[in-house]
């Protein structure tokens, strides 16, 4: 997965979250960084990506034992498209190395499948309209797309549930923290399909690991906490808390102030400017994207009938 175009992001400065003394004996490898990536350097983002992705080869398994009878090779074009998404560093300089490399990739497989699980609790859709990065080659942060070429705009509503309180991430924590089918299972760390397991991974719901899932997920919380997108978004849930169970009322000092801050702009405007931007963004998208289904084939047009009449 590649960024094309990054639309929004949010840098933390902090200092990293692991000690020096919590480093195992195989600490985790440096990642390396991609100059061309255009959201290197950033906690989090959303914008355009391109999703690419090609079938090597299938392999035959017996139905009863499982055990692999044949492999075979194909040669089949890469598949293509650009979509919507966004993205969250999973901290890999810093609690990166209190895991083991194998145990930290397995952490993220697992949070990116948390995610997708519940981002139906925030968006109209269901688990198959979003999907996650399955990359097995430095595995260093969470990207959510939209399984459509082009976008759905799933993930762009799902990015304003990022950062702020009783958010996708919390709500991943209570999925990973209290799945109703695994929780009592001991010594089984796989998940099910009740919490971080689903039918479309490529990977068949292997490498997963819930316990270095939720040490990340934690992490990135506390880490979220601290960004100024989080403090403002937290304050004004505050607010809106406390006028809905009537506790207290806003001084007309703080209602002036609040209007005056904002713009004279309608809500219908501002979303009409939104919706302009992303048709802008993912024009590039539309230019490459996969025609599924029924397409619209162009007019038939002669030199001996006028335009009007085929048309008509």
């Amino acid at each position: 997965i590649t960024v094309v175009k990054q639309m929004e992001r949010v840098d933390f400065c902090g200092k990293s979250s692991a000690k020096p003394s919590e480093q195992p004996d195989n600490p985790l490898p440096p990642f390396s960084v991609d100059d061309t990536d255009l959201s290197t350097g950033s906690f989090a983002g959303c914008g355009v990506v391109t999703v690419k992705r090609n079938v090597h080869g299938y392999k035959k398994l017996s139905l009863v034992t499982r055990e692999e009878l044949s492999r075979s090779e194909l040669s089949l074009p890469d598949m293509e498209y650009d979509t919507f998404a966004f993205w969250l560093d999973c901290d890999a300089s810093g609690i990166g190395q209190s895991l083991t490399p194998e145990d930290f990739g397995h952490g993220v497989h697992a949070l990116s499948h948390a995610f997708c699980n519940v981002a139906p609790l925030f968006v109209p859709c269901c688990s198959n309209d979003v999907q996650c990065d399955h990359s097995f080659y430095n595995p260093k942060r969470v990207v959510i797309f939209d399984a459509r070429a082009g976008g759905s705009g799933i993930t762009a509503q799902l990015w304003k549930s990022v950062f702020r309180p009783e958010g996708i991430v919390e709500a991943a924590i209570n999925l990973l923290e209290s799945c109703p089918s695994c929780s009592d299972d001991r010594g089984y760390d796989g998940g099910c399909p009740a919490c971080i397991q689903a039918g479309e991974c490529i990977k068949f719901n292997d490498f997963l690991c819930k316990r270095s899932g939720l040490i990340l997920a934690k992490n990135l919380l506390k880490r979220m906490q601290q960004t100024e997108l989080f403090q403002i978004n937290e304050k004004e849930f505050k607010e809106m808390a406390r006028d809905e169970s009537g506790a207290g009322e806003l001084s007309p000092v703080k209602t002036k102030k609040r209007k005056e801050s904002q713009p004279l702009v309608s809500p219908r405007r501002n979303k009409r400017e939104r919706a302009l931007r992303a048709a802008k963004a993912i024009e590039n998208a539309r230019q490459r994207q996969m025609v599924v289904g029924r397409p619209s084939w162009p007019l038939d047009r002669c030199d001996d009938t006028p335009q009007k009449q085929q048309e008509a």
